[in-house]
């Protein structure tokens, strides 16, 4: 049972990337905006779009009733770092790769994983000043999951995993990052989110952890009984069992009470992809039993971001 408390990523993180930040024209001060009008802040990475119109007024402070300015959502650069894993960075037609390159954050980062990923494979490469390169390891995305007879191995649909997790990076605190999602086919590579941060175990995932889902579609009936589905983001509902060495047990309570607030990855451990139990979110609750002098129980919800 692992998890990884994420860095929080700046400007001064994101050393380079292959995504331009050019979604809409920078606000201007002496410009004047109709309602509708959309503008990006390279200082927040977020995009606004005009209430009302207006000349002057910093979307980034603006503190109007009623508002001039409507925070949108984050620039398709910065979509990978804003916690919303449905909406993913997104590249034009005919691009097959997304590139960051990550670094500067004083202290070294051991796991790194991504999510919302659609792509071939998904490469991670770590480099340090003195040592030069000190990792690397690309990550196949194609998921066989479905693949058990003949007929699927013939006619299911390609299926690509939405997830890779780079484990055992070496602790250098200057690391840069170098982190490429490829797609050689017809479908464009896209990605959700970067989690890049420090991992700690928890202790030994056991059977009996359960997988499910909060589905946020709508699901209704009209008047006539006709049914109205919309399909909208899910988050993945996950309640791990694991077990920890009893004189751990502090431990544990206390890096989970660090991060009672804090959106985190959480996982079963090394080479458990195909129980489907890898999440980003945050935790509900969490109950340590101390069931003896040697080993104890701990359970943990955990609901994902969407």
């Amino acid at each position: 049972m692992r998890v990884l408390i994420p860095f929080t990523v700046g400007d001064s993180n994101v050393i380079s990337s292959s995504i331009p930040e050019n979604d809409f024209a920078q606000w201007a001060v002496g410009t004047t905006y109709a309602v509708g009008d959309k503008v990006i802040s390279t200082t927040t990475h977020r995009i606004y779009e005009a209430l009302q119109v207006s000349t002057g007024v910093d979307p980034t402070t603006d503190t109007a009733d009623p508002p001039y300015w409507l925070n949108l959502a984050a620039t398709n650069k910065w979509k990978a770092f804003d916690q919303k894993i449905s909406d993913p960075v997104t590249v034009p037609n005919g691009t097959t790769t997304i590139q960051y390159t990550l670094g500067a954050f004083g202290v070294p980062s051991n796991s790194l994983t991504l999510f919302g990923l659609i792509g071939r494979e998904a490469s991670l490469v770590a480099t340090d000043a003195t040592d030069g390169e000190v990792y690397n390891r690309t990550i196949s995305l194609i998921d066989n999951t479905l693949v058990d007879d003949w007929f699927t191995y013939f006619f299911e649909p390609a299926r690509v995993k939405s997830e890779a997790i780079f484990e055992g990076i070496p602790p250098y605190a200057n690391a840069e990052y170098d982190i490429t999602i490829t797609d050689t086919t017809s479908v464009e590579p896209q990605l959700g989110q970067i989690v890049a941060g420090q991992e700690y175990t928890l202790g030994n995932t056991n059977y009996g952890t359960s997988v499910s889902i909060e589905d946020y579609s709508r699901k209704d009936r009209d008047a006539f009984g006709n049914a109205i589905i919309v399909q909208r983001p899910f988050a993945k509902l996950i309640d791990f069992d694991f077990t920890v060495n009893t004189s751990s047990a502090r431990r544990t309570a206390i890096l989970l009470e660090d991060m009672r607030a804090t959106p985190a990855v959480y996982y079963a451990g090394i080479d458990t992809e195909q129980f489907g139990t890898t999440v980003y979110g945050f935790f509900r609750n969490f109950s340590i039993n101390l069931d003896g002098p040697a080993i104890s129980n701990v359970t943990l919800e955990v609901e994902g971001l969407t």
